[in-house]
């Protein structure tokens, strides 16, 4: 069955969402687009006219669905294929570290050192950003979709062994990551399930957002994991200033 053209990626983002969460086989997915716009309070009409006919959703929308999909609103954006607003994006760009040069040192700590890291990260205040983020040129591609979401978090694209690390990604180089966004490397159900694992999604769910799988199923993921990801995005919105303060503090953690 062919699909008609859609303006926006979001309309059947959104239906594989819901088709991979339907509580029985029997449940349809327009069954539950009635009842997200139910509990979301938005026009039952409006919702349909995303998921059925590709038009482009109002940022209002994104918005109001994000809760009750359990989805962070700023990742919805990306999802949706829409700019992150100013008040929801991460700091990215930084420098001269990003969250990725955290996440390099937590991968190897102990649970205790983690758990005293993200404390420090809990107890910075969000920073307002001091201009919109940087766009780019990507086409709204799976591999460009992934990207956005780790960029998102203040994660560059060039980080592979951080992806490798957390959700046993390919033993690839950083360009060879980079080239998801421009198109010029294959996504596979590796890259989808060690994403979902650095960026705190169900694989189930991240193969139903990008179209991509199906889930590897004898990954073998950081066992901290989960907690990798929340320290990920507790620390997105961190400044220059912020981030090599936490840097410092990760490092003395690691030789202590």
């Amino acid at each position: 069955m062919s699909h008609p053209v859609r303006e926006s990626p979001f309309g059947l983002r959104l239906w594989r969402l819901l088709s991979q969460r339907r509580p029985t086989f029997d449940t349809s997915v327009e069954r539950m687009r009635v009842v997200l716009a139910g509990d979301a309070g938005v026009p039952s009409g409006e919702l349909a006219a995303v998921i059925e006919d590709g038009a482009v959703p109002d940022p209002d929308l994104v918005r109001k669905l994000a809760p009750v999909l359990g989805i962070h609103t700023a990742d919805l954006f990306v999802v949706a294929g829409l700019p992150v607003p100013d008040d929801l994006a991460s700091a990215w760009p930084t420098s001269p570290w990003d969250v990725g040069a955290i996440l390099r040192h937590a991968v190897g700590m102990s649970a205790d050192q983690r758990r005293r890291l993200a404390a420090l990260v809990r107890s910075l205040p969000a920073r307002p950003r001091r201009g919109p983020a940087p766009s780019d040129d990507w086409p709204d591609t799976p591999g460009a979709l992934l990207l956005r979401l780790l960029r998102n978090r203040n994660i560059r694209p060039h980080n592979a062994r951080i992806l490798k690390a957390v959700g046993d990604g390919p033993y690839v180089s950083d360009s060879t990551l980079f080239g998801l966004g421009r198109g010029t490397v294959a996504v596979t159900p590796r890259y989808v399930g060690a994403f979902a694992h650095l960026l705190g999604y169900a694989p189930g769910e991240m193969v139903a957002l990008t179209g991509i799988g199906p889930v590897v199923e004898d990954a073998r993921v950081h066992p901290a994991s989960a907690e990798i990801a929340a320290l990920a995005w507790q620390a997105r919105r961190l400044d220059d200033e912020q981030l090599s303060a936490v840097m410092t503090a990760a490092q003395a953690a690691r030789h202590d």
